[in-house]
């Protein structure tokens, strides 16, 4: 994943999930520096409404698709 602001882009992995107290956490690693996000139940909820809107689906929906009929660098097929 990659994150765009003014003060730059960088790349965010995601390594591992778990719940402490009310929280779901995300554990990874943004360049250099070991990272959590801490996910209210309120966030989880603005997340499910993001993802469930047509375009996303859609795109989901497709994304088999493009990953078994993608081209090669060449542009000749898998």
């Amino acid at each position: 994943m990659k994150v765009v602001s003014p003060a730059g882009e960088f790349e965010i992995t995601i390594k591992d999930a778990g719940v402490d107290g009310e929280f779901v956490v995300l554990k990874g690693q943004m360049g250099v520096w070991d990272s959590k996000i801490y996910l209210r139940p309120s966030d989880l909820w603005l997340f499910i409404s993001i993802f469930f809107r047509p375009s996303i689906i859609a795109f989901l929906l497709k994304l088999p698709f493009r990953i078994l009929f993608r081209r090669s660098p060449s542009g000749r097929g898998t």
